[in-house]
């Protein structure tokens, strides 16, 4: 069932031998609490409940498929005469008036497989940042898993765009599979499908606002998504493979992607591998020095987006110091100095700076 941003009520999402239960009186409504985080955090630490408890569930062999709210053949189409594909949808509503979507893709294959840990245990710094820092006053959060097309039993797990604490529940349903193949690529490009044909956000189609959409790995994305993974992973039919860069290309016409490049992951130095990517995504490959800094990175990022700031500007409303400012300001210079973030700022009227905000416009690019 896929709900983004319709009224539902006693939510049952079911799978094999396992029930997971929630109230909700809108998906993607309400916002999110870091009190509510720190209490059932609490809760289930008192209670010895792994926070991924749902892949200790799957490794004892409780549970044998993806959790029905991370599958992506249970996303539905809303319209068939506007959207070719089933969505995820990042829609405003009273509460929300100017939604802005926040796409979070991590590789759980083999060392990466503590990435979303990292994450869930980080998500009041990424919040703060996002909201009270970068000014997104209405952000809808998705979080979603990355493995190897060619030999995983999950390559591809999505969730709901989700304003409030939701997400963090979604995160901890996503399965740790630790696979990959043994070789130096995964499948990245599934989630450049995602966005390129799976997505509608009112911020771009009322807008004209690009929402933020990161992966995060230590290898090669595969060249192509092929017919057949189209149709495993999706439920969809189509007639020909895709190329990486061509998935790209269409995604990138509503989104601001980015991928982050775990350097302490199992391929720090393979430069084919490095150049790979640079190809594909410029400026906005950015190394990240230290994977448990995924969440200051990805907070920066939008920091210095939303308000064309520099880096170290950046770095200081994060509030870092030491090694770990500088790691994170390593990872964002490029893009502090980079064409796109100027076109960007001249574009809205602003200017790069040290200090003040800058005001808010709209304008399609």
């Amino acid at each position: 069932m896929d709900c983004g941003g319709k009224h539902t009520v006693n939510l049952q999402c079911q799978t094999e031998k396992y029930n997971f239960y929630r109230v909700e009186e809108i998906m993607g409504g309400g916002k999110w609490d870091t009190g509510i985080y720190s209490s059932a955090k609490a809760s289930r630490r008192s209670s010895g409940i792994d926070d991924f408890d749902y892949t200790a569930k799957v490794r004892s062999g409780k549970v044998s498929k993806v959790n029905e709210v991370l599958d992506a053949k249970k996303m539905v189409n809303p319209d068939s005469s506007r959207y070719p594909f089933p969505l995820r949808e990042s829609r405003d509503s009273d509460e929300h008036p100017l939604s802005v979507p926040v796409a979070m893709f991590f590789d759980v294959t083999g060392s990466m497989g503590h990435i979303p840990r990292v994450l869930q245990e980080k998500l009041p710094k990424l919040m703060d940042v996002i909201i009270d820092k970068a000014g997104l006053s209405d952000p809808q959060v998705l979080v979603g898993a990355i493995g190897d097309a060619t030999c995983d039993r999950y390559p591809f797990q999505v969730g709901q765009f989700e304003s409030d604490n939701s997400f963090d529940e979604q995160l901890r349903q996503i399965i740790l599979e630790g696979g990959g193949g043994g070789q130096t690529f995964e499948s990245y490009a599934l989630a450049y499908h995602f966005a390129a044909y799976h997505t509608a956000t009112d911020a771009y189609e009322k807008r004209g606002k690009k929402g933020y959409f990161f992966t995060m790995g230590d290898e090669a994305p595969w060249p192509t998504v092929t017919v057949e993974e189209m149709s495993a992973v999706f439920g969809i039919s189509t007639g020909e493979n895709e190329t990486v860069e061509s998935l790209l290309a269409r995604a990138q016409e509503k989104w601001d992607m980015f991928h982050l490049f775990a350097v302490d992951g199992g391929y720090p130095h393979t430069k084919k591998i490095h150049d790979r990517w640079r190809a594909l995504f410029g400026e906005r490959f950015i190394m990240v020095e230290d994977s448990r800094l995924v969440c200051e990175v990805i907070a920066g990022i939008i920091h210095m987006m939303e308000n064309s700031y520099d880096a170290d500007r950046v770095v200081q409303d994060i509030g870092l110091s030491g090694k770990n400012a500088s790691m994170v300001k390593n990872a964002l210079v490029p893009l502090s100095t980079s064409s796109s973030l100027v076109v960007r700022a001249v574009a809205e009227g602003t200017a790069l700076t040290n200090s003040g905000r800058r005001k808010r416009g709209v304008t399609r690019l």
